[in-house]
């Protein structure tokens, strides 16, 4: 029979880990959202100071609204977002005031200062941000009371003695630029290293379960990833551009803008790549390809590297390009697609396979690209899939004086990229 203090021991542990995840939850949103709360705190009190200071209001409470209203709780508002949200008060609060001194405040009045504004918002901008703080400012002036020693157009000018103070404050401490690209772009590359894994395990084990598994999670969510960089480098690129103190980042910006070209470019071929993965591990029914997930394994230590250049100031990809030169290195049919007892895949096999395969190369080139070769160098240091015919073998050969005017080898100017220099083509090693 079933214990039933053991069902309550079980509802209890089940409330306090949920409770526990509460509490986790929230005290990670708290210190992620600690400073743009303390620079909301601030610009309030300061617009309600200034207010008080300037125009000689008594309770001059609108600046502490809009001031507050403005920054809000996000750490990565855009100057664009702003801006709207600005324009939105001024106007809601000009609509109010108007409205105030012609039909005066009652039950009536809301309705239609409420109706109208809506439909005014609505007219000048499709953003619903746009719009509610129309709607709302202009609410709010119905609805409060005069205070004393207050004018008609008191309450414009506390809006925008609010507008201005909180533009400032943004301006002026939205700290390192390149924060909120590093978050986003660490998200991106773990999500390109745990598909890497999957791929990886599934071609050890030959079960394609797996990469069905690892396809559809890739299709599912990869893409969020990469809207979220986009959002990011948006961000960071406006900062950069009116913050006099993130300014000196630009150039970082600049390169954590470039790195998403290649790494988008990467992790859409990441979705084509799970789906070969599972069409060749169904043509050789199953087969394990250990070599296939070494290769998979690589491309994961490589996107690794990607990911911890990332996080540094001077962001290096010195040891990146060195892991994608050992990943390109397996980069052939002739090492990819024999199995773990050395035989080589039928004729749906090897048509599989080497699609496989030239996707893979692709996705090392990408990842190259990402971090600042040209693509014909990046293309050079791949081994050569240039193959000769001798009786029934088939695979590279030497190059001969014919196959080197078709495939040129890799030039100095590709190794030394590749070993020396930084994120950067431009940026030498004197």
């Amino acid at each position: 029979m079933n214990d039933p203090s053991a069902h309550r021991m079980t509802r209890a542990e089940r409330l306090r880990q949920g409770l526990t995840g509460r509490v986790r939850a929230g005290s990670s949103r708290g210190r992620q959202d600690a400073l743009s709360i303390g620079r909301a705190a601030v610009a309030a009190a300061l617009a309600y100071l200034l207010s008080h200071l300037l125009w000689g209001h008594e309770y001059p409470f609108f600046s502490s609204i809009v001031a507050f209203i403005i920054i809000g709780f996000g750490t990565e508002t855009k100057i664009r977002k702003v801006v709207e949200m600005s324009a939105g008060v001024m106007l809601g609060v000009l609509l109010g005031e108007l409205a105030r001194s012609t039909i005066g405040p009652g039950t009536w009045q809301i309705a239609v200062v409420v109706f109208g504004a809506g439909l005014l918002a609505r007219l000048l901008d499709s953003g619903n941000l746009f719009g509610f703080q129309v709607t709302i400012q202009s609410l709010l002036v119905m609805i409060m009371p005069v205070t004393p020693g207050m004018t008609p157009g008191g309450r414009v000018v506390d809006a925008l003695t609010g507008v201005t103070v909180a533009i400032l404050i943004h301006l002026l401490t939205t700290g390192d630029p390149r924060s909120v690209q590093r978050r986003a772009a660490t998200d991106f590359f773990q999500e390109l290293e745990d598909t890497m894994v999957n791929l990886a395990l599934a071609a050890r084990s030959g079960d394609v379960r797996v990469a069905q598994a690892a396809l559809r999670s890739v299709r599912i969510s990869s893409q969020s990833f990469t809207d979220e960089w986009k959002v990011a480098n948006e961000a960071a690129n406006e900062m950069a551009t009116y913050s006099p103190t993130a300014y000196r980042h630009a150039a970082g910006v600049e390169r954590l803008q470039h790195l998403l070209i290649g790494s988008d470019r990467a992790m859409r071929n990441l979705r084509v790549i799970a789906r070969r993965e599972v069409e060749f591990l169904t043509a050789v029914n199953g087969d394990a390809h250990s070599t296939l997930a070494d290769a998979l394994l690589a491309a994961r230590d490589a996107i690794t590297e990607l990911r911890a250049a990332v996080s540094q100031d001077d962001v290096d990809f010195t040891a990146a390009r060195r892991s994608l030169r050992l990943f390109g290195s397996y980069l052939t049919p002739e090492l990819l697609l024999k199995n773990d007892q050395g035989v080589r895949p039928g004729r749906a096999g090897h048509f599989e396979g080497v699609t496989l395969v030239i996707q893979l190369r692709s996705l090392a080139i990408d990842l190259l690209q990402a971090t600042g070769l040209e693509a014909k160098d990046a293309k050079r240091l791949l081994p050569s899939l240039l193959i000769a015919a001798d009786g029934e073998s088939i695979g590279p050969r030497p190059l001969t004086r014919e196959m080197k005017a078709v495939e040129p080898p890799a030039t100095t100017e590709a190794l030394e990229l590749l070993i020396t220099d930084r994120s950067d083509p431009l940026r030498r090693r004197p």
